[in-house]
C-alpha cells in the first residue's frame, strides 16, 4: 500500500487507519484499554499524509501510541497488510469533518482499515501514551471481549479481525 492509493481512499470520502495485531511469542495479540470509553481495542490510528507506506504508517502509530522503544521492539514485514474492511456512516452520524487530498477537501463519510499483523521480537513493555492498560489474549479471550462490544461497526470488524488471525496461524 502506498501514499498514492491512500490519497485514493481519501478522495472516496474515507479516511484511512491502520489496526496493528501485534503478536506475542506465546501467539496472543495486544489490547489496550481506552480509558475514556473503557474499551479494549487493537492498536490502531489514522493513516498520515506524509506516511509513504502502510509498513510506515505502522511504525509511526506504535511509536506514537505505545512509546519508541516498544515500537523498536517490532517487526513489521513491508508487506503487513492481512486484510481490509470499512465503516460507511450513518447519514446523521457524518460530522461534517473533512479530508484533504492535495489541495482538495473532501466531505468524510466513513473509515477504511488496514488490518496488518507485526511481531514482537523481545520483552518491551508499551508505554501507556494512549492506553491506560494492556493485555495479551488468545482468540477465546478476544471474542469475549468482541461480544460485549455496544457498536457493530467495531464489533463487527473486531469478530473478523479475530477470526482472520487464528486462521492465519498467528494466534490460539
Amino acid at each position: 500500500m502506498t501514499q498514492e492509493e491512500f490519497n485514493q481512499d481519501r478522495s472516496l470520502g474515507f479516511r484511512p487507519g491502520v489496526v496493528v495485531c501485534i503478536i506475542n511469542p506465546e501467539s496472543k495479540v495486544l489490547l489496550g484499554l481506552k480509558k475514556e470509553h473503557q474499551v479494549w481495542e487493537i492498536p490502531q490510528g489514522g493513516i498520515e499524509t506524509q506516511d509513504k507506506t502502510l509498513a510506515h504508517a505502522v511504525k509511526r502509530e506504535i511509536s506514537e501510541e505505545l512509546g519508541k522503544e516498544f515500537a523498536e521492539a517490532l517487526f513489521v514485514p513491508e508487506d503487513c497488510l492481512l486484510d481490509e474492511d470499512k465503516i460507511i456512516f450513518p447519514a446523521q452520524g457524518l460530522s461534517g469533518e473533512k479530508l484533504k487530498v492535495g489541495e482538495k477537501e473532501i466531505m468524510m463519510i466513513g473509515k477504511k482499515y488496514y488490518f496488518c499483523a507485526t511481531a514482537l521480537t523481545k520483552e518491551v513493555l508499551p508505554e501507556n501514551l494512549e492506553y491506560s492498560e494492556f493485555k495479551w489474549v488468545s482468540f477465546d479471550e478476544g471474542m469475549e471481549i468482541v461480544e460485549k462490544l455496544e457498536q457493530k461497526g467495531k464489533k463487527r470488524i473486531l469478530r473478523k479481525l479475530f477470526n482472520l488471525l487464528k486462521k492465519n496461524g498467528f494466534i490460539k
